[in-house]
């Protein structure tokens, strides 16, 4: 993805999309791409002030997790949100008007790649991303508190 539209994404669009999803409960922009959209709020790593991430979940049946992924667009580095709860797995999530503690884990092996094929199953933009990357992309379940 071009820089101009991730600055675009970041500067306008991620701005909005809180603020319309909270001030809606969720009911607005709760889904993109047909998927799930919630907000993970995680403590900053450097500033220990609460950062809010609007992302994608996805939700298979064998788990209650709700589960996200640090892809970036495919750029070569982690997202802000993936450092925070690295540094601090405890945060919130928001999704359909409900606001929940959560412990975000990180899946290895066997588990993050079956988790990650069916993210690409779900929604084949994500192997894109995994293309147009020299880093595995993570692969976080959010598991309530």
């Amino acid at each position: 993805m071009p820089t101009w539209k991730r600055l675009l994404i970041a500067w306008f669009f991620v701005p909005v999309h809180q603020f319309v999803f909270r001030l809606s409960g969720g009911r607005v922009l709760g889904r993109l791409e047909g998927t799930g959209v919630l907000i993970l709020v995680a403590k900053g790593r450097k500033s220990g002030e609460p950062r809010s991430s609007p992302l994608l979940y996805f939700r298979f049946e064998e788990s209650d997790d709700l589960i996200v992924v640090a892809s970036n667009y495919g750029q070569d580095r982690h997202p802000a949100w993936y450092l925070n709860i690295a540094a601090d797995p405890n945060v919130f999530v928001e999704t359909g008007g409900e606001r929940f503690a959560a412990q975000a884990c990180v899946t290895e092996g066997e588990e993050r790649t079956a988790l990650y094929d069916k993210v690409v199953a779900a929604n084949p933009r994500y192997a894109t991303y995994r293309a147009s990357t020299h880093r595995q992309i993570p692969v976080v379940a959010l598991r309530r508190a």
